[in-house]
């Protein structure tokens, strides 16, 4: 039976996991989520075996992303099926998706880590708070990387409680789990890693039983994932995205994962400050310390602080670009590793004082780590904002323009990015208003890659010098940090319908994004 904890310290993780993200409810859709929504709440219900064998995003992207994620889709229609243009559903998923990991390291920490009730609580609420989790808890999108990780969290507490306690109950529900992981993120083909790692480095020889009896404890889960590779090959092409191509690509590598790692434990990657800097010293040193206190914890560090990271990052060798939702499920780690110090070294304390004195550096790094979140949650809400306020700009311009207007529009890119031409159209537009205005915008705003862009932008400009009378040209610029709008009309400015045919005129897709944003920047911006 699994006893993690009293009811008191569940409740304290819940709200560390909970109470930050709730002013993210009302957050309105940014970047991929425009696409991903208003594809996937379309899709029937009859669509989810489907997924098993196609791209579960089609070629939304101008391409066919090598992605094989039905349960991630079925997630996107539950949360979008009824009212897809309102956000409030999708992040209340995406806070029950962080809470619930929370919940799963703690119960780890507690059952396989064995760490202590308080230690373990003390890793759920240092996972919640990391600002390095507000992509995945924040961003709608960025459930692919929490929903992955609880299924991920799910299956080896299940392998561990089977190991610890017996029951093919267990050991049946790791396996629907790492079944359900493998089809949520392609990363699930490291858990067959992890659970070697478990098994040779905290069990011993009477729990886990001769070599040949592990591998058949193993083996289910590397045929799943040597199925699961070959299903991607025969769908996709290939059974991993990318590769390693040169040294290079392994010295880059090791470059994010640096940067990863600062965004883990100091929720920034800028210089360090001084007090950061005497901080990872102390913090070096109680680590140390709490190894010779308790020789034992030597086992737990290795395994679920050094090899638990190890295992985590290694898939973005392959993901081919950085983003800190990519350290989602290897930053449990991080929350191990402070937990397993607390663990060590507060028991041993034996002057009040000192046990005081340890306890306020615990809570004052927990104090640190919710301050930076809220500061990174700040962020996703500006990028909100002007997002929704864009959205309501093309809506007022579409229903009062005379039809065919060319409108320019430059938007924050994090606000935007991969947005256009989802934002034209329902469920965030109550009508295709693709059919009255041609909305052209940089690049980074664009749906699918420059070649496409350049065919798009370069088709609505020429539609637009061929209609009869030419259509009014309308510009608008949102400000990156304060949103704040400017306008500009041809009626205003003639110079605007005299510098789109020189557009046409520019040989490359760049060319055309460079003139394009000299043109908002330079005649639009502040106005």
């Amino acid at each position: 039976m699994l006893r993690v904890a009293q009811p008191w310290l569940v409740a304290l993780v819940l709200a560390a996991a909970c109470v930050p993200y709730l002013s993210t409810l009302n957050d309105y859709f940014v970047q991929e989520d425009f696409g991903v929504v208003q594809l996937l709440a379309s899709r029937p219900w009859s669509t989810f075996p489907r997924w098993f064998t196609m791209s579960w995003m089609e070629q939304i992207w101008g391409n066919t992303p090598d992605e094989i994620r039905p349960f991630i889709a079925f997630s996107y229609q539950l949360t979008g099926k009824w009212a897809p243009h309102r956000p409030e559903l999708h992040h209340i998923f995406n806070v029950g998706m962080h809470a619930g990991n929370a919940l799963l390291v703690m119960a780890i920490g507690r059952a396989a880590v064995g760490l202590s009730p308080v230690a373990a609580a003390f890793a759920g609420i240092v996972f919640a708070v990391l600002p390095s989790q507000a992509e995945s808890a924040a961003w709608i999108t960025g459930r692919v990387d929490s929903m992955p990780a609880f299924f991920y969290l799910a299956t080896f507490l299940a392998y561990v409680m089977w190991r610890r306690h017996g029951g093919r109950a267990w050991y049946a529900w790791s396996i629907v789990f790492f079944f359900i992981t493998l089809f949520t993120k392609q990363n699930a083909i490291t858990m067959p890693a992890t659970l070697v790692a478990y098994d040779l480095l905290m069990l011993d020889r009477t729990r886990r039983g001769a070599l040949l009896s592990s591998i058949k404890a193993w083996l289910p889960f590397i045929v799943m994932t040597a199925g699961y590779l070959a299903l991607r090959r025969i769908v996709l092409g290939h059974s991993v995205r990318g590769g390693v191509q040169s040294w290079d690509a392994v010295e880059t590598f090791g470059g994010m994962v640096q940067r990863h790692f600062l965004r883990v434990t100091l929720g920034h990657t800028a210089p360090l400050a001084d007090w950061e800097i005497a901080a990872a010293v102390g913090l070096a040193a109680l680590c140390l310390a709490a190894l010779w206190i308790r020789p034992r914890a030597w086992r737990p560090f290795v395994c679920f602080c050094l090899a638990w990271w190890a295992i985590g990052v290694a898939p973005i060798l392959l993901a081919g670009y950085e983003s800190p939702r990519h350290v989602y499920l290897a930053s449990a780690a991080w929350a191990f590793l402070v937990a397993l110090i607390v663990d060590a070294v507060y028991v041993r304390l034996r002057r009040p004082s000192f046990r005081i004195a340890f306890a306020t550096a615990a809570v004052a790094m927990v104090a640190v780590y919710v301050v930076r979140l809220q500061a990174t949650l700040e962020n996703w809400h500006a990028l909100s904002r002007i997002s929704k306020a864009a959205v309501e700009h093309v809506r007022d311009e579409a229903r009062t323009a005379p039809e065919g207007t060319l409108l320019l529009m430059s938007v924050p890119k994090k606000s935007w990015e991969w947005g256009v031409p989802f934002v034209l159209q329902p469920p965030y537009q109550a009508v295709d208003l693709s059919a009255r205005v041609r909305l052209v915008t940089p690049w980074s705003l664009y749906c699918c890659g420059p070649d496409q862009w350049n065919d798009y932008a370069r088709r609505h400009i020429q539609a637009w010098m061929d209609a009869p009378n030419r259509p009014p040209v309308v510009a608008l610029h949102f400000a990156p940090v304060t949103g704040e709008v400017s306008r500009l009309t041809d009626a205003e400015n003639p110079e605007l319908r005299t510098l789109l045919p020189i557009f046409l005129q520019t040989d490359t897709p760049q060319a055309l994004d460079a003139a394009m944003v000299n043109l908002l920047e330079r005649m639009v911006a502040g106005k």
